[in-house]
Parts: C-alpha cells; sequence; structure tokens
C-alpha cells in the first residue's frame, strides 16, 4: 500500500478492520484481565499506545471506547465527536465491519449509565446524582428542550455546557441526544417536576411516543428545502428545490454562493462532491422523479462496492444535482462513470466539487 497520506478512506477503513480481526482476541484477553484485576503481558499503558497509534494511522480525529456487558460480549465504539461531517465517515466505517465472535460495534457513544459516576473538569465535581433535568416538548420541531441543573455548577458556563452535553450524552447516546434533544439550557435553580439523569432515557422515549414522532438516524434523515428566486452565475444558481442529510454543507454552499474552503473530509482520504446534470429534456411533470431514480441507481452501486453513498439531490432550472460522499478516489469516480453510461447519461453530467480543490 502506498504512503497514507495516499490512501483512499475505504483503504483505511479495510486496514483497521484487518488489523481489528487479527488482534480481536488479543484485545478480550487484555479486557477481561484488566476486569480480573490480574497482571497482564502487555501493560495497559502499552495496548492503549498501541490501539492509539493504529488510529492515528487510520482514523485520526475520532474518539473511540472499549466496552463489555455480561452476556453480550465486548464492543468497540467510534465516535465523530459531534462533527457532522466525520460523522458520515464513521458510519460508513461501521458499514463495512466484519462479523466477530463476541464483538459489536458502534458509530457513535452508546447509553453509558451504569450507577453513579463523576466528572471532574474545570475545577469542578459533578455527581450524575445530583444532576437533574426539566423537559419542554417543541411540537413543530419534533425535538424536547431541556433545562440543566446541578447544584456544584461554576461560574464559567462553558464548563457547565460540557458537563451538561456529557450527561445528555450517557443518558440518552451520542445519536439519541441529537436525534431528540432541541434547545439545552442551564439553570440556575432546580427546575420544576425534576428529572434524574436515570430516568431520563424513559421520558424522552415517553414523550417521543405520545407524539407519535418517528425519525430515522441523523445521517439517514433528509431535509427539503427550497429556494424562493434562483439566481444565476454561480454553481448551483439555478435550484430550485431539493432535500439533503446534510443540510449544513449543501446550506452553506448556496449561501456562499461558490466553493467552500477545506474540505473536512479530504484528510481522511474521502471527498464530499455533486453530480450536476443536463436536465433540460426532462419530464417537466416527472422531473424530480427522474432524478430520485438517478439517484437510486447510482446509490445502489457506490454502497454495494463499498465506494460512496449519495446524500440528496436537487432540481434546477435546467440541471439536477445529486450530493455524495465518495471515499474511494478514482475508484469512486469509476463507478459514478458506469452508473451514467448505463443510464445513458454519460455525456450529460459533471462531477463538481463543493470545496475549492486548492485549499486542500
Amino acid at each position: 500500500m502506498s504512503n497514507i497520506d495516499d490512501t483512499t478512506y475505504k483503504q483505511r477503513v479495510e486496514s483497521f478492520w484487518q488489523w481489528f480481526t487479527d488482534h480481536a482476541d488479543e484485545l478480550v484477553r487484555h479486557i477481561e484481565r484488566g476486569q480480573a484485576n490480574e497482571p497482564a503481558a502487555a501493560t495497559q499503558s502499552e495496548i492503549a499506545q498501541t490501539v492509539n497509534a493504529v488510529m492515528d494511522k487510520w482514523l485520526h480525529g475520532f474518539n473511540y471506547v472499549f466496552g463489555s456487558e455480561a452476556g453480550k460480549g465486548y464492543s468497540f465504539t467510534l465516535s465523530p465527536n459531534g462533527d457532522v461531517d466525520l460523522r458520515f465517515l464513521a458510519e460508513y466505517w461501521l458499514s463495512r465491519a466484519p462479523k466477530i465472535d463476541r464483538w459489536q460495534f458502534f458509530s457513535s457513544r452508546q447509553p453509558g449509565l451504569d450507577g453513579v459516576f463523576t466528572i471532574e473538569i474545570g475545577g469542578g465535581n459533578f455527581s450524575s446524582d445530583d444532576v437533574r433535568f426539566g423537559v419542554e416538548v417543541d411540537q413543530k420541531e419534533e425535538v424536547i428542550d431541556v433545562i440543566v441543573w446541578h447544584p456544584n455548577f461554576v461560574e464559567d458556563d462553558d464548563i457547565n455546557s460540557q458537563v451538561a452535553f456529557i450527561f445528555l450524552d450517557e443518558a440518552l447516546g451520542e445519536i439519541g441526544t441529537e436525534m431528540w434533544i432541541g434547545k439545552i439550557g442551564l439553570a440556575g435553580v432546580q427546575p420544576e417536576n425534576p428529572i434524574a439523569i436515570k430516568s431520563l432515557a424513559t421520558e424522552v422515549v415517553s414523550l417521543a411516543s405520545m407524539h407519535q414522532w418517528e425519525k430515522q438516524t441523523p445521517d439517514k434523515t433528509y431535509t427539503g428545502y427550497s429556494v424562493e428566486k434562483p439566481g444565476e452565475g454561480y454553481p448551483r444558481s439555478d435550484t430550485i428545490a431539493g432535500a439533503t442529510c446534510h443540510f449544513q454543507l449543501v446550506g452553506e454552499f448556496m449561501e456562499r454562493e461558490g466553493l467552500l474552503g477545506n474540505d473536512p473530509v479530504a484528510p481522511y482520504g474521502a471527498r464530499f462532491a455533486y453530480l450536476a446534470i443536463d436536465a433540460t429534456d426532462f419530464s417537466t411533470d416527472d422531473e424530480v422523479q427522474q432524478r430520485v431514480e438517478i439517484e437510486e441507481q447510482l446509490d445502489t452501486l457506490l454502497q454495494e462496492r463499498g465506494s460512496g453513498r449519495v446524500l440528496g439531490g436537487a432540481t434546477g432550472i435546467s440541471h439536477a444535482y445529486i450530493d455524495l460522499l465518495l471515499v474511494d478516489g478514482e475508484g469512486s469516480l469509476d463507478l459514478v462513470q458506469q452508473s451514467m453510461e448505463l443510464q445513458n447519461l454519460s455525456t450529460r453530467y459533471r462531477v463538481e466539487p463543493f470545496f475549492d480543490p486548492a485549499t486542500v
């Protein structure tokens, strides 16, 4: 394999999973020795150094954690740390996970409540036993706004906010917090009808069920958008409407009316891009459905080959647009070409960047 800077994200993920498969039994022995407080052939710091080196080589920028649960075996969790861009890479990583006996894998921090725990940060000491939550339903946005109170909150609200997020992630998991929690406030006094952390997940699930909210995970949740008055003279300026599961990316691109700065997934051997397809002879009455059919065929091919995925698409006055995450360099582009040829569109599309290539 070439130097790591030249490898694609697909290659990095494959290398990681090969390493994990080869060392899965060794990792189990380490976890079990640690649980039994037995001396291990390699110390905990040596194991950590080995895993850290692997992460730095192939998955730098992510956090990770090992876990175990009686009767359920062992787990390895890769966390994007709330980074929206890395979330898509983490989901891809999980989609390529092999089946390994006694192991399960997660692409975000899971609910981790297991008795009382304490957070020590910024000179403060915060016990989970003392935190209390107030909740309010936002029916329009289908989320639950929360107020967080702790008797040991400090004067620095940046510290208090970090503590609040940690408590929420422990109670609901990283994705649960993102899916169900809206505004997060800090309280100086205990809220009315306070909820303890051990009861928060049950309360959130109950409220979501009561209001019949049904949601997909964030990487599969599509946000629709429309443009009141299409512009001209900049990329995708003819856009009328679309839907995407990475609205932050598309929204910022359209607001800027031009290429963005640095592609956040480029350092990982991936890229965000979009197809601009000449749609001048698409049926006016069926243009959206025609684009969706192109998206579906392309997405199926990319995902079957582990080379990327479709993130969404848009309809324009003269073009159709398809948003993409590509993880296999030229291999991904070859599959795009194959899909377009199969759909008789090989001369009618361009692969365009969201980000200025000169800044990579």
